[in-house]
């Protein structure tokens, strides 16, 4: 039984750690969606930057101070029905159906993984390991957010791209950042809470044996 109880300990903290994660990069991916229209700003702004051709380079830089001149038409009308953006915006207009599924999914690996540590621990003993878990996994979500995937978009991407999706990315990292913050608050209070009843609970077993 204590081998049965300690692999599902172990799967517990994985359903919790899985869910967590998951109901995370819902939320990042519907930030992303809500600032899409900073990305279709950016785009469009440095829509030069995205030119190889010198010549073409030139042009386009000339249109972008005077779109009146002649032959900028064709420059302003590519600019406002850009097929790159537009492919953008299906990709991420895809993703709100995702999300909410990702969400849901995240929201049952977690309460699977919560029932795994009450029928492995006890009610106290299984919601404080579920709740010191979850605090644990959003720490490191924190430092994977922070730091991981503005270090990939820069590291990993030419620079003419980085200028056009840097302020959306960065922006809705920080939103999943501020989210994931309140997520750390909460746990943290309800683990020391936890931790707290079960000293109390134990200390009330030591006297009532004296």
């Amino acid at each position: 039984m204590n081998i049965l109880k300690s692999v599902g300990r172990f799967f517990a903290g994985i359903f919790i750690l899985l869910g967590l994660t998951i109901f995370i990069m819902s939320y990042f991916g519907s930030y992303a969606v809500d600032n899409v229209g900073i990305l279709e700003k950016d785009l469009s702004d440095n829509f030069v930057n995205l030119v190889s051709d010198p010549e073409m380079k030139s042009f386009v830089e000339e249109c972008n101070n005077n779109p009146q001149m002649e032959g900028c038409d064709e420059i302003n009308s590519f600019k406002e029905d850009n097929p790159v953006l537009s492919k953008i915006e299906d990709e991420i207009s895809g993703f709100s159906y995702y999300g909410d599924m990702m969400r849901m999914f995240g929201i049952v690996f977690f309460i699977a993984g919560l029932l795994l540590f009450i029928w492995c621990n006890g009610w106290l003993n299984g919601l404080k390991a579920a709740s010191l878990t979850t605090f644990i996994g959003v720490v490191f979500s924190y430092i994977y957010y922070k730091y991981a995937i503005m270090g990939a978009i820069t590291g990993f991407l030419p620079p003419e791209m980085v200028s056009i999706i840097g302020n959306w990315a960065t922006i809705t990292i920080n939103h999943t950042l501020n989210f994931i913050m309140v997520l750390g608050v909460i746990f943290l209070i309800l683990t020391v809470v936890l931790y707290i009843l079960h000293h109390k609970k134990m200390k009330g077993k030591v006297l009532g044996n004296k």
